[in-house]
């Protein structure tokens, strides 16, 4: 049976993917000193089983968590090797040549712990919760393994909420290819959002705003 959301619930669906990426933002400049704008391109549903489509099957970084608190299910990020060369580079201040070297495969898992961590604080905080979460650890792998590996366990009736995003650096010729897939699990993001009301959404987007 497919996933039913009252349409009126689109908005807050589309708030807290926002409130993610503006988090993001934040983080950056706090955890990683990265003067960044992050732009969301696209945001649109897909059922888990066209993940793997939607991901194709190019070799990818990934990163994934289990949620461990509502809306639980899986987060998922994904960027193509360009963007981890951008990544490395600017994270490190030296060039990638003839692969990663220690260093940059540490800049690269520390940028997904501060994308991942971000994003999630960014839904949390704008639901007026904490969101549980493991540390995320980064894999180069072909886009349908991904797809297959993270989202394996997922039910059937499950949605899935998918963000493209450009993170442009400030003051660098640099700019990140960030894809999100966020597979929440039905009956509680159902309960999570039918507790919910746009109104009461955008009280606390004013309330964070204002801090």
């Amino acid at each position: 049976m497919p996933l039913l959301i009252d349409i009126r619930k689109l908005r807050i669906i589309n708030t807290l993917m926002k409130r993610g990426t503006e988090n993001v933002t934040r983080s950056l400049s706090s955890l990683a000193d990265v003067d960044a704008d992050v732009e969301i391109t696209s945001l649109s549903f897909v059922e888990p089983s066209d993940i793997a489509a939607e991901i194709g099957t190019d070799e990818i970084y990934s990163a994934s968590i289990d949620l461990r608190e509502p809306p639980y299910g899986v987060f998922l990020l994904t960027f193509p090797p360009e963007t981890a060369v951008e990544i490395a580079t600017l994270m490190t201040g030296s060039p990638v040549e003839d692969g990663f070297n220690r260093l940059q495969k540490s800049a690269l898992q520390e940028m997904c712990n501060i994308l991942t961590s971000g994003f999630i604080d960014g839904i949390a905080n704008t639901l007026g919760t904490t969101i549980d979460m493991e540390t995320p650890e980064l894999q180069y792998s072909n886009g349908q393994v991904v797809a297959e590996e993270t989202l394996s366990h997922v039910r059937t009736d499950a949605l899935s909420i998918v963000l493209d995003s450009m993170i442009d650096v400030a003051d660098e010729d640099a700019a990140f290819k960030i894809r999100v897939f966020l597979v929440p699990d039905p009956g509680s993001f159902v309960n999570l959002l039918d507790h919910l009301s746009v109104d009461e959404i955008s009280d606390r987007t004013e309330s964070a705003g204002s801090l």
